[in-house]
């Protein structure tokens, strides 16, 4: 039997009832073994802290601004000023904790197969919090030569990407076959994603294999990575309620959007994603309103001096026009020319909040409780596979109609859309009408990079807000574009670490990695360089290269 000595960490241990006496003299009185260890505890912490733990310093001020999905717009990470207090942070937070989590339950369960959806469901996680390491950071300390995975010695070498990621498309193929046959045992109310429903599991390890498969779309290893592509297809996610999410408990402090966005005032809609939600984005205009905008966003409100007609005296009188849909811009927002900018309940006044008020907001939540709310961590969708199913077409990976699988994807996003609201208790959707409109306002499909363009551009809107991934395919096939105007270039922060004219790749290695483990670190990086405009591995153009806001993409 193992044993498990206490960490400094001690809630990774929670216990059951003490033992009155001992089998064994020499059994050591501060050891933690399998039978006093509570995994369904465990496995909520490490579900819910894999996403919550400083959303805004891990996610919010690098992942939301470089996907143009929000803006901070004071002068911060959207300028793309680098700060070491914010980039190590998720770094430490699944080094010293998560990681650790995933190893007890992956220790605690063993072979035994009643234990076999649990274990997968584990790794399952593990292999989307190892995507928020590498595809953040670059090349990372994975398993050294014996096997081991991190977090089981102190120093650690550091793997490439290109031998990390076939690892993790293998390690979720052993994670489908477990699900074929789950065993009995579950975590109990502490699956916060799926509520032990196997079957989703299985679902959202399949399509994450195709989302591995094709970001090593633009390497050698793609010619490989294609077959488990295909072989993943009909497995993955197939419906709307497939969304997989965890929901956000406001009733308990926390720094995601209920926080930033209206406590704070430090993030705002991005007038990017709002002009494309408007119909006016220049690089991209459809002419036409997303049906999509009112569930995820509300509108802003300006205020005008009017005269009281009974007392003859000014008061303010606020009012609304189309300008109020407007979000903020990345990187180019001068506070002190904004004084007509008033800060309330919504960020900006003037400008488009999140939905939050009622029950059909997308964002709805209540600080006081955390039922009948949508405020949720999102990870995958089955928009996203109908996305990744056209773009496998259009490289010739798996048959079938690319067009018809990228409008299936923007009616699924929108389904999506309303499953969450139905969730809170809404009532509203969009109308079959509503989606067909729309889809007939966009630009031409069109063939080859074309069709890639919009494919990519659709699905950056459907993920919404999931950042993270919006950000890797940006890299990945550079779109959406700066050159053509669907993103704007910000204003370079004088001491940021990319190049004027570069697009910022990459979030730098922690500073603690250059003083402890600098020899293990890839040779560039030995140096003490702390650059963020080189390219990861899968990215467009290839390893160490830069991306310029001119260029002009060519995936295909």
């Amino acid at each position: 039997m193992k044993k498990y000595i206490i960490p400094a960490l001690a809630i990774l241990a929670l216990l059951v009832s003490c033992t009155k006496k001992f089998d064994e003299m020499n059994t050591d009185p501060t050891a933690v073994t399998d039978a006093m260890v509570q995994p369904h505890f465990i496995f909520g912490r490490y579900l819910y802290h894999g996403m919550c733990n400083d959303h805004q310093r891990n996610f919010n001020l690098n992942d939301d601004m470089y996907a143009h999905y929000f803006s901070e717009g004071l002068g911060w990470t959207d300028y793309w000023h680098y700060n070491e207090g914010w980039g190590n942070i998720y770094w430490r937070d699944f080094y010293t904790d998560r990681q650790r989590e995933f190893l007890l339950l992956d220790d605690l369960f063993g072979e035994d197969p009643e234990y076999n959806g649990m274990k997968a469901a584990n790794d399952i996680y593990n292999v989307i919090l190892w995507l928020r390491v590498i595809d953040r950071y670059g090349d990372a300390p994975y398993k050294n030569a014996n096997g081991e995975y991190a977090g089981r010695g102190n120093k650690m070498p550091y793997n490439s990407i290109k031998e990390i990621y076939p690892d993790l498309v293998a390690r979720l193929q052993k994670d489908v076959t477990l699900l074929n046959n789950p065993g009995t045992k579950t975590y109990y109310d502490y699956d916060y994603l799926y509520a032990n429903d196997w079957a989703k599991w299985k679902k959202l390890a399949n399509t994450l294999i195709m989302r591995l498969a094709m970001r090593m779309s633009n390497t050698p290893e793609a010619a490989t990575l294609k077959e488990a592509f295909a072989a993943a297809v009909s497995g993955a996610m197939s419906d709307p309620s497939d969304y997989a999410r965890i929901s956000c408990d406001t009733s308990v402090w926390g720094d995601y959007y209920d926080r930033t966005f209206y406590d704070w005032a430090n993030t705002f809609t991005s007038s990017d994603f709002m002009k494309m939600m408007n119909g006016n984005n220049p690089g991209y205009a459809t002419g036409v309103v997303d049906p999509r905008r009112a569930f995820w966003f509300s509108q802003g409100y300006k205020v005008k001096k009017v005269k009281d007609p009974e007392t003859g005296k000014e008061k303010e009188e606020k009012y609304q026009d189309e300008s109020c849909w407007d979000g903020f811009p990345n990187g180019n927002y001068a506070v002190d020319t904004r004084a007509d900018v008033k800060t309330a309940h919504g960020g900006a006044a003037s400008f488009a909040g999140l939905n939050v008020d009622d029950a059909n907001g997308f964002f709805y939540f209540s600080f006081h409780s955390k039922a009948n709310q949508n405020l949720s961590w999102c990870l995958a969708s089955y928009s996203e596979t109908c996305f990744l199913k056209a773009e496998a077409v259009l490289r010739g990976w798996i048959s079938g109609n690319a067009e018809d699988f990228y409008k299936e994807g923007i009616r699924a996003s929108m389904d999506e859309v309303a499953f969450m609201i139905k969730k809170s208790g809404g009532d509203k959707t969009i109308s079959d009408a509503e989606k067909n409109a729309y889809i007939a306002a966009l630009p031409a499909f069109g063939t080859g990079e074309t069709a890639l363009r919009n494919v990519i551009i659709q699905k950056w809107i459907a993920i919404f807000p999931n950042s993270a991934e919006a950000w890797c395919d940006q890299r990945r096939t550079g779109y959406p574009d700066y050159k053509s105007g669907v993103f704007t270039y910000p204003t370079i922060h004088p001491s940021s670490l990319v190049t004027s004219g570069n697009i910022v790749q990459r979030i730098p290695y922690p500073d603690n990695e250059y003083n402890t483990n600098i020899d293990m670190m890839p040779a560039k990086y030995q140096s003490g360089d702390r650059d963020q405009q080189s390219n990861l591995y899968w990215a467009l153009g290839g390893e160490g290269k830069t991306q310029s806001k001119d260029q002009t993409p060519n995936n295909l």
